[in-house]
């Protein structure tokens, strides 16, 4: 499981990017987004790429700055299919 950090900004973006890369396959990839407070743009564009992958990716325990944020740029739909409460 991949945990995302307090700010999700490019830096963080940045240094968590092998770590998908590595992590994606044919299963989904599990992210846990308890400790978002705030979430930018490469973090968003980064999860939209991870869920549009073959197995996809599954956010567990998502925030409520995290769900906020998701929902407010409209890509819910993309990040939020496997969420996992």
């Amino acid at each position: 499981m991949i945990t995302l950090p307090t700010i999700c900004d490019r830096s963080a973006t940045i240094a968590l990017f092998p770590e998908f890369v590595e992590s994606l396959g044919p299963a989904p990839l599990a992210v846990d987004a308890a400790r978002v407070e705030r979430i930018g743009q490469a973090m968003l564009q980064l999860l939209i790429s991870a869920a549009r992958s073959e197995g996809g990716i599954a956010i567990h325990h998502p925030s409520p700055a995290f769900t906020s944020a998701v929902a407010l740029t409209g890509l819910d739909h993309v990040i939020m299919e496997g969420a996992a409460a």
